[in-house]
């Protein structure tokens, strides 16, 4: 008897090259951005950013509209996306960072707390500014007087004046009075040398004002830690001064919360252990990616630091429990 031929359809998988255009559904813009995955029996499978798989049924397409506003950012996305449904489908050089929970539940704990977002009252005593003495945690005060004493021209003034041991002083009392960076790294820096206080100071100042590419920058700032404190410096020490003084484009990572992070915003971009120039741009990329999707949502954050605190707030280890409504 002949053997019966199994009617089972596969997908139809779309050829994911440079053209593959991005989706953003029109009603859930915190999903992130989205490629289609296959489509099959009357449905359309799309990956998106958070790292979720959603079928839209045929009759919604409708809902799933050309992303055309990311500019540069497209093409990083793209590759994240195509490469998150190539791991799906069996391609073991690949490897994907998993979401712990889904962007939307971070959110909802977020407004749980804080109900008018970054405005509310609570958030702003917890982590801006309060009208008494400043704390550690709070990120206006330290960040507005980091872009005053730490400015081009004060820089300048402190190499130009070879006044390195005292403007190194300025940079470690900065740093104490955060708690972006733990208090050991500022006593670390007064107990430096003169020649290495020489050192840091201009290495800071190019760091933070030095006209070539940053990832340049970075770099040899990152050496200059390593030589100066004998490791290879942790995520936030790397990061804390970049994110003070320019806290609009550059985030002080947190490493453990912002890999979490990274498994809704960019799961198979490389997240290093310690700092290094290609993980930062990943990183970077998550931070940006998380201001875009609560701005989107109606919460706007101040800067990257606001971004700091929320990853922070809805993705350290005692908030894990708290994320979803089946939750604990």
């Amino acid at each position: 008897m002949a053997q019966a031929t199994l009617d089972v359809r596969t997908p139809d998988i779309p050829d994911h090259d440079s053209e593959t255009p991005l989706f953003r559904h029109v009603k859930r813009p915190e999903w992130g951005v989205a490629i289609m995955a296959y489509e099959r029996d009357g449905a359309r499978a799309f990956q998106f950013e958070d790292g979720n798989l959603r079928k839209i049924r045929k009759g919604y397409y409708k809902l799933m509209e050309e992303a055309d506003d990311l500019g540069e950012r497209a093409a990083h996305i793209r590759k994240n996306l195509v490469r998150v449904v190539q791991a799906d489908e069996g391609d073991a050089d690949h490897t994907v960072v998993d979401a712990v929970a889904p962007f939307s539940e971070q959110v909802e704990l977020f407004t749980r707390l804080y109900p008018k977002g970054f405005q509310d009252p609570e958030w702003i005593e917890d982590h801006r500014t309060t009208d008494g003495a400043a704390l550690k945690r709070h990120r206006t005060p330290i960040s507005e007087e980091a872009r005053e004493a730490l400015s081009a021209a004060r820089c300048a003034e402190a190499i130009e004046g070879k006044e390195h041991q005292e403007f190194a002083e300025v940079v470690a009392d900065i740093l104490a009075r955060t708690d972006l960076v733990p208090i050991s790294h500022a006593k670390a820096l007064r107990g430096l040398e003169p020649e290495e206080k020489a050192r840091y100071v201009e290495s800071v100042a190019d760091l933070l004002h030095g006209g070539r590419p940053y990832g340049e920058r970075f770099k040899d700032y990152l050496t200059t830690l390593k030589v100066i404190l004998g490791e290879r410096p942790s995520w936030r020490i790397a990061t804390a001064l970049s994110g003070l003084v320019h806290p609009q484009n550059h985030v002080v990572v947190r490493r453990s919360a912002f890999l979490r992070q990274a498994g809704s915003i960019a799961p198979t971009a490389r997240y290093s252990r310690r700092a290094t120039v290609a993980s930062y741009k990943n990183y970077r990329r998550v931070g940006m990616g998380v201001r875009e999707r609560l701005a989107a949502l109606g919460h706007d954050p101040r800067d990257l630091l606001d971004v700091y605190d929320f990853v922070w707030t809805t993705l350290r280890t005692s908030a894990l429990d708290h994320l979803g409504t089946d939750r604990d």
